[in-house]
């Protein structure tokens, strides 16, 4: 397995990531600079992976406390791993633990979640990749369940998704007094079709505002959007 791991090195810590479980996307390094934390105290990232957005976030509210939930028990190692190994091992406690059955005793003010998103899709050869983009093991309607049981009332959770998985989620949120306060469409780049969604929600209803985060510009360099979101966390932004 250890052969095709490989180290994610950004400013202020560094990441093991790929086998087991799936290598760090830009999208989802995108998707992590781009929520704010606010004031929040007690996160909750499911399906943390690696522990790219529990690193991330702690980096941005050095008062933010995270549980970075992981159903698969190797990749559960791994986040333990970076967690120990990086610079923000007394916010972040990695568990085991499958999200749909899973207990606690307190609710979170901030929620974290780039979920599964591949429904009906051929199996993948390796069983943690599988669960990590198979929606059978966290579909849009559970994980719009888990959010309405460990949100507090005044509470935010985010969300990334393809844009036909965004609706199925955004179906599902209003089913559960869910809401949807701020969007952002994720452009490879001008031109280029929507690649993913980012969603900022609540339980308190009000007009979505929308923007567009382009990847790259029409030279195909880095757009200045995307750099100015990446700058604290990319080597390459000074």
């Amino acid at each position: 397995m250890a052969e095709s791991r490989s180290i994610f090195q950004f400013k202020q810590f560094q990441l093991a990531h790929g086998n087991p479980g799936l290598k760090i996307s830009t999208e989802a390094c995108l998707f992590g600079a781009w929520i704010s934390p606010g004031n929040a105290q007690h996160g909750l990232d499911i399906g943390t992976g690696c522990g790219l957005l529990a690193h991330m976030l702690c980096q941005k509210s050095p008062i933010l406390q995270i549980e970075a939930l992981e159903i698969i028990p190797e990749v559960t190692e791994l986040a333990e791993q970076n967690a120990e190994q990086g610079p923000f091992k007394k916010q972040i406690k990695v568990i085991l633990g499958d999200i749909k059955s899973w207990t606690t005793n307190h609710p979170y003010d901030l929620i974290l979640c780039n979920p599964p998103f591949f429904t009906k899709h051929l199996a993948a050869s390796d069983s943690s990749k599988q669960a990590a983009i198979h929606a059978d093991y966290l579909s849009p309607e559970d994980l719009a369940f888990a959010i309405q049981q460990h949100l507090t009332d005044s509470g935010q959770f985010a969300v990334l998704y393809p844009p036909y998985e965004m609706g199925i989620f955004l179906q599902a949120l209003e089913k559960r007094g869910l809401f949807a306060n701020q969007i952002a469409d994720i452009i490879p780049k001008p031109g280029a079709k929507v690649l993913r969604q980012m969603l900022l929600g609540s339980r308190q209803k009000m007009v979505v505002s929308t923007e567009q985060i382009h990847i790259r510009d029409e030279m195909g360099n880095y757009h200045l959007d995307f750099q100015e979101l990446l700058k604290p966390y990319y080597l390459i932004f000074p």
